[in-house]
This record gives C-alpha cells, structure tokens and sequence, in this order.
C-alpha cells in the first residue's frame, strides 16, 4: 500500500496580471498580459504533492478518468470515496478545503486542475451561498517575478470554521502518513486539528510504535504576531517558513540583536538558530527558513529523553557549520545545515516556489516513510543512529529536491501551472 498525505487548506482562483513594474499609488498600469488559474496554497501544495510524486502523464485522460469517481457533491459535506490513485505505486494525494456554490470555479477548474495533478477531491466540501476563495495577484517582470497578492477568502473562511464537522473531515480515518497545514482558513480551524492531532498521537502510542504510532504534520504558517498557543506545537513536525514568517511566529522577548545592530531571521543565522531552539524546545522536530534567492536553512533535531540519555557527551559535530550532529544541550540530536538555490537560467514568476517546495519536501518525507516500510521497520522505533541520518542525511537529501523542483517551477509562468512532475527533477 503506498503512502498518503491529506493536504488541508485553501482553495483559490489566482487573477494574474503581469506588469512592467508595480503601480505607484493612484496610478493605473497596462498590464503585460492577464490569465486565471487554480490557486490557494492549500491547492498548490497537493498540485505540488501530486505531481513530484508521479511522472507526467502521457495524456491527461489517463489521470482524470480514474479520480473523477472520487469528486465531490453539491453538499456541504462530500461523500464517502473508495476511488483509488491512478497507480497504486503512486502516493495517496488528497486535498480537503472549501469552495463556494455561488460561482463554478471548482467545476470548471480547481477539480479538474486537481484531478489531472493526481490529488482526490472526495474531501472539498462545497458551501451554499458562499464564493470560492480568489487571490488578486500583480507580478513585477522588472523585479525578478515578485509579486503582490490581495486574497479575498470566500468559502476557505466560511466553509472551514472549526466546527466538529470539519474537524471530523480533517482527522477521519485512515489518518495519512503526511498531514499538510497552511494558515489560509481560520486559525482556530488550525488550532483544533493540530490539538486533534496530538490527542490522536497519545492515543495511538498505547497501542503501535515507530512511525505506525505517527502521523508527521508540515506546517507551513501565515499564523498571527507571536505564533499560536505553545501547546499545537507538539503535534508539528515540520515547520516551514519564509524569513518573514519566521519573525512573525518568533515568541514575544525572544533576543533579536546585539548592541545596536539589529538582527532578523533574514540576516542572521544566530536569530534563526534562537528561533528553531524554541521551537525544538516545544516539540517541534525540523525547522526549516526558506531564504528565496539564497536557499534554505534547516535544524533538524530530536529532544526525546532516550537521546538525551544514550547521547551525553557525544555527537560533538560541525554543527551549525551544516555537515555535523550538535551532541550539545542535554545531549540530544540535532542537525543544522544551509542548502543554496539551486540554478535558475532565468527567474520568470515566483508566486508557486514556496508552495512546490512545500510539496516536495512533504513528497520526500512520504518516500521516506515507504522506504522504512518495505524494510520491515514501520512498526520499530528509530534508533539513535537512526534517528542521526534522519535528521542529518535524509533531512539534507530532502530540502535539497524540493530546492531543485522549487527552482523549476520559479522559471516557469503561473502558480500550478508552473510546478513541475518528478521526473523533471
């Protein structure tokens, strides 16, 4: 059976308009060019977990016809789907989310999208009197792609409350192997199911072990001034953010300088360690800030009271030099490295790079996952040199293909359409 991930998030229809260069205010603009695509970073994300875990499809019925049994009803509430992925070699891609009955995007274009992408729909619920999300989107061709975005949520608020139904949707079995969570529905939605998550991870543990007793939560934020509750953190296990995010979700207090220089998680790799020490501190395994045109910086780490017993005194590595084990703190496992972008010809729209990164990390946590399953370990714990090449070498080998499909999909025009499949890797 091959691994899954459930992708929960935001659904949206991106208006794209290419400019010279962005628009002072009051000013009005001719655009270069104008389109609209599938979008959301919910969506983006299982487009980005469908296609890096599957070749491209020599036609697109070939994908399309085996899922469509899979979508979704009229109702707010989707039914039951007993569809299965296009080959059964291929990870278990599947989107939940919310569009709106009050126009046809999801018919004429996110499902379809979706579906020849190799995500199952059966988990979009569809709202009544509500409008699909729709993200505004302004990309300056002068400025290497960038791009400003107005997001008007629609049914990504109103039909993603945290109600028990959604948070039924979201943790029903069978729980995935990989559980993908942006911040593009209400907080209080993310904060539910990450604390659904744990009850379910405590439950478990009594009776399986290794990663049989786990589901691993990627959490990529856009979460308010100071992160969430310190307690949803025990249930993430990935944390994905840009240099942004990283300050937003830094803890109020949190030392941010020294002397008069002010130092960010954007320039500074002592603010960034200090932010992933805290959050190691409440559970959180991978921390991950990625850098744009620089790459990605990683810490990878374990604070389990076995490793800080078997580990004392040893594990003395490079360290935060990227290529060795921190045997410090306590003693236990940690990894800390920096990949750099990989080459780009030319930088054409970076709208999808976060989000195909995102998915392809995801995709290889899956692998990951799969490979421990076919050697007979799913249901063993991790053994502390197990656990050093997890968060050291497959940590690494990680970032490093989601940096290569990342850099694919920024030369390339579009958000979905500009992520690539795994064999363009």
């Amino acid at each position: 059976m091959p691994p899954s991930i459930r992708i929960i998030g935001s659904l949206n229809v991106d208006m794209v308009s290419v400019t010279p260069r962005f628009p002072h205010p009051g000013e009005t603009l001719k655009a270069t060019s104008f389109s609209t695509h599938a979008g959301g970073k919910g969506s983006n994300q299982a487009v980005a977990c469908g296609r890096l875990s599957r070749p491209k499809p020599t036609t697109s019925s070939s994908t399309s016809s085996s899922l469509l049994s899979s979508s979704s009803s009229s109702s707010s509430t989707p039914p039951s789907s007993t569809a299965t992925p296009i080959d059964p070699t291929h990870i278990h891609v599947e989107m939940l989310g919310a569009t709106g009955l009050l126009d046809s995007h999801f018919p004429a274009l996110l499902q379809p999208t979706l579906h020849n992408s190799g995500v199952q729909t059966s988990r979009i619920r569809q709202i009544p009197n509500s409008h699909t999300g729709v993200a505004v989107i302004i990309v300056d061709s002068s400025a290497d792609g960038e791009n400003r975005i107005l997001y008007s949520p629609g049914a990504n608020y109103g039909g993603m409350q945290c109600t028990p139904e959604v948070l039924d949707l979201s943790l029903s079995p069978p729980m995935p192997d990989v559980l993908v969570l942006q911040a593009e529905i209400p907080v209080e939605t993310v904060i539910g199911i990450l604390r659904g998550v744990s009850v379910w991870k405590q439950e478990r543990r009594r009776t399986a072990a290794g990663i049989e007793a786990d589901v691993e939560v990627v959490f990529n934020p856009r979460a308010p001034e100071g992160g969430l509750p310190a307690d949803v953190y025990g249930a993430v296990d990935h944390l994905v953010m840009n240099e942004t995010e990283c300050e937003i979700m830094a803890p109020a207090g949190l030392e941010g300088g020294v002397g008069e220089e002010i130092e960010t998680a954007a320039t500074s790799v002592g603010r960034r360690d200090r932010i992933a020490r805290y959050f190691h501190a409440l559970g959180v395994r991978h921390v991950l800030v990625t850098l744009g045109a620089k790459g990605v910086w990683y810490s990878a780490g374990d604070v389990g009271k076995d490793v800080q017993e078997q580990e004392q005194g040893k594990g003395k590595g490079k360290g935060d030099g990227g290529d060795g084990g921190d045997g410090g703190d306590g003693g236990w496992v940690r990894f800390v490295g920096e990949v750099p972008a990989a080459k780009v010809e030319r930088v054409v729209d970076t709208t999808a790079a976060g989000d195909t990164f995102v998915g392809g990390y995801s995709v290889q946590i899956a692998r990951w996952r799969e490979a421990r399953r076919a050697a007979g370990r799913g249901g063993e714990e991790l053994t502390v040199e197990e656990r050093r090449e997890r968060y050291g070498l497959v940590t690494e080998r990680a970032v490093k293909w989601a940096t290569k499909a990342s850099a694919i999909c920024v030369g390339r025009s579009g958000a979905m359409d500009s992520i690539p499949w795994e064999d363009e890797i």
